[in-house]
């Protein structure tokens, strides 16, 4: 069985391979990899059998984008656009993929600057993209 990955054509690599460069701009740790600030997915944990428990996306060192945490079957359990410190949108699924819980908890202008910075595709006033 695979693990199924939020933007799996990012770049992921665990925390300790990254340097911390202290409090980013929007708050959080701001992380650089190869001397430059990085942008992919950090992968703070693993569950035992190798897949990834919980990872963050950052673009150019900040927080920016999707927070996720996996059940240890793979399966997406919980995931939350995040602009720093900020949440806009979140969602929440039992470990057959099957959303429990979410929705936005901020402004669709936010969940379209995040989508800007981190190259998804922007929403309308009702929340659906053009994909």
């Amino acid at each position: 069985m695979n693990q199924e990955l939020k933007r799996p054509d990012k770049i992921r690599v665990k925390e300790e391979d990254l340097d911390d460069k202290g409090t980013g701009k929007y708050t959080g740790l701001e992380y650089w990899y190869k001397g430059e600030p990085f942008t992919g997915f950090v992968v703070f944990s693993y569950h035992d059998n190798g897949f990834i428990a919980s990872e963050q996306e950052y673009v150019d060192g900040q927080t920016m984008g999707w927070a996720v945490d996996y059940h240890d079957n793979g399966k997406i359990e919980y995931e939350s656009l995040e602009y720093g410190a900020s949440s806009v949108v979140f969602y929440e699924y039992d470990d057959q993929g099957n959303q429990t819980d979410g929705g936005f908890v901020n402004t669709k202008a936010l969940y379209n600057s995040v989508a800007r910075y981190t190259g998804m595709p922007q929403v309308d006033e009702y929340g659906y993209t053009d994909e």
